[in-house]
């Protein structure tokens, strides 16, 4: 009987339906909590993961080539989430580990609450809440309005594109940048592609979706925010390292730009604050992507693909098709 290992307590926060449903399909279901695992701990991943056939992890998990080559046992790492920045792909294929991923699972929460980061730091919702729990009553202008406003979307995968629908209604002029173009949503929804500097120069918000690789961390840096316009909001609801936060401190503090978004940072929990203490910022904890609906979501789209893979066949989005062909499974 395959055994199971849950890394994260907040897996079934939403409901024990995820959990029941590995249990009725015959899975030893076994629950541990590292969500946010730390360097230093690596060992004691490795001693925690010992006697699981699967493990369920965050995208942020460090599975590093010495956790993944740790146990014989191990078959398979289920990442809940779109992302996958903690997993040694090449380390799984060479000790015959399948490693999945739930692409667009999350896609409309995190679009959701990029559409509220917009909102409340342009109209000053977070701001002129805090003054009003001080006894303040803040009436004043000086917020901004989106509708109408140009946005630049860098990033025009799953989230992407639910941030461009959603930006139809008020009436906001998209523009946006990527590696992959997509004609037909394109054309549909009149969105053209600019580089990135021209985008960030066009730009009343610029907002973040695109995975954290070599190609993007650092990628909004102190050269590229002074391209922006002193008018203009940054939102991150992607990954913190996209960011340069000391550069982003230093636009925000002498008014590069006029204040930021932000759901995601450099280090979680954020060590570096300076940013975050700024009133021209909106910050949440990461957790664009953990509304009820995704959460539920995305640990059931996890089941399905754990019960598949010890069925013996293929599931959707392995992220290391390359050791398939160490295996024998139907597609």
């Amino acid at each position: 009987m395959p055994t199971v290992m849950i890394m994260t307590k907040k897996f079934a926060e939403v409901s024990r339906d995820p959990l029941t449903t590995l249990e009725q399909a015959g899975f030893t279901v076994v629950e541990k909590d590292y969500d946010r695992v730390q360097p230093s701990q690596e060992d004691e991943v490795c001693r925690a993961i010992q006697g699981a056939d699967a493990i369920i992890v965050t995208a942020m998990f460090p599975a590093t080539r010495k956790v993944i080559g740790s146990s014989d046992r191990l078959r398979m790492i289920a990442i809940r989430s779109a992302g996958f920045e903690g997993a040694d792909l090449k380390a799984a294929t060479d000790h015959g580990v399948v490693v999945t991923c739930n692409p667009g699972a999350n896609a409309e929460s995190v679009a959701d609450m990029t559409i509220g980061l917009m909102l409340s730091v342009s109209k000053q919702i977070a701001k002129k809440d805090r003054e009003m729990r001080k006894g303040l009553y803040p009436r004043g202008g000086g917020s901004e309005d989106l509708f109408r406003k140009t946005v630049g979307i860098i990033g025009l995968g799953n989230i992407g594109k639910r941030v461009a629908k959603r930006l139809q209604g008020f009436e906001a002029e998209v523009i946006a940048n990527d590696i992959v173009e997509y004609p037909d949503f394109q054309e549909q929804y009149n969105i053209p592609y600019y580089s990135k500097e021209e985008l960030l120069r066009k730009a009343d918000f610029v907002t973040l979706h695109v995975p954290l690789d070599d190609s993007t961390r650092g990628m909004i840096d102190e050269g590229r925010l002074r391209l922006m316009k002193k008018t203009a909001f940054l939102i991150n609801t992607a990954r913190g390292p996209i960011v340069d936060e000391k550069a982003l401190y230093k636009a925000l503090h002498e008014g590069w730009i006029a204040g930021a978004g932000l759901d995601v940072f450099e280090t979680e929990p954020p060590v570096f604050r300076d940013h975050i203490l700024l009133e021209n910022v909106v910050s949440t904890p990461h957790s664009a992507g953990l509304s009820n609906h995704a959460t539920y979501a995305m640990a059931m789209e996890t089941v399905r693909k754990v019960i598949t893979f010890f069925q013996g066949k293929v599931p959707d989005n392995v992220l290391n098709r390359d050791v398939l062909e160490k295996l024998k499974l139907e597609a």
